[in-house]
C-alpha cells in the first residue's frame, strides 16, 4: 500500500469519526429539548448508537443513518427509553416509549 492510500484512508477515517461526533452531540441536544419539551427528565444527559446502516432513497438523498437511544423520566423513578433517528446530520424522527399504565388505558 503506498503512502497516498494509507494517508488517503486516515484521511477518511478521521472524518467519519468527527462527523459522527458531530451527530452525537447533535441527538444529545434533540433529546433534552424533547425531553423539556414533554415535561420529561433527560437520564445520564447522553445517547447511545444503537444502529449505523447507509440509506439510499434517490440520487440526492443518500448518506447514512444512525440511530440513537437514551433513557428517560417522567416521574424521577422509573426508567423509560426512547429513540432518536439521524439521516447524515437532519433529524428524522424522535420516539418515546410508552408507559405500561399508558399502554393500558390505551388499549381499553
Amino acid at each position: 500500500m503506498s503512502s497516498l492510500t494509507l494517508l488517503f484512508c486516515i484521511v477518511i477515517l478521521v472524518w467519519f469519526w468527527l462527523a459522527s461526533l458531530n451527530c452525537r452531540d447533535i441527538a444529545i441536544r434533540t433529546g433534552r429539548a424533547s425531553c423539556a419539551h414533554q415535561g420529561l427528565q433527560f437520564l445520564d444527559d447522553t445517547v447511545s448508537l444503537r444502529n449505523l446502516r447507509p440509506y439510499y432513497r434517490n440520487v440526492d438523498d443518500l448518506g447514512i443513518r444512525r440511530t440513537y437511544v437514551f433513557d428517560y423520566s417522567g416521574d424521577g423513578i422509573s426508567r423509560q427509553t426512547g429513540c432518536i433517528v439521524l439521516h447524515n446530520t437532519r433529524v428524522t424522527s424522535v420516539v418515546f416509549e410508552a408507559s405500561r399504565n399508558e399502554r393500558h388505558d390505551q388499549a381499553l
